[in-house]
């Protein structure tokens, strides 16, 4: 697995309240998906080269939640380059996504 994008937000809420608007609708573990609440990870993968890995962690404001992409190819490993324009962009929207995530836990009552 090789990290290729990784972004955080602070979401200022008490952990346990993020955990618990963070898996209200996570659903369950999956062939293409982890879910563990325990540990605060939900993890989702394709069957060639994504793997997305949301994880919840603590923070003096509140929570951090960890967002990373990582190229799983076994074969290829370039070819998602290809496939997705040299992620050109795909960080700022990683980002924009990760600000909306934030505001939108944040905003839950």
């Amino acid at each position: 697995m090789r990290l290729l994008f990784e972004v955080t937000g602070v979401v200022r809420r008490p952990l346990e309240v993020v955990r618990e608007r963070m898996f209200a609708d996570a659903g369950e573990s999956g062939s293409h998906r982890l879910v563990d609440r325990e540990q605060g990870v939900i993890a989702y993968w394709g069957d060639w080269w994504y793997h997305g890995e949301d994880s919840l962690h603590p923070h003096p404001d509140g929570a951090l939640i960890r967002h990373r992409v990582y190229n799983i190819a076994r074969q290829g490993n370039w070819a998602p380059y290809l496939a997705n324009k040299l992620f050109i962009g795909y960080r700022a929207r990683l980002e924009d996504t990760m600000r909306a995530r934030v505001r939108d836990l944040e905003a839950q009552s």
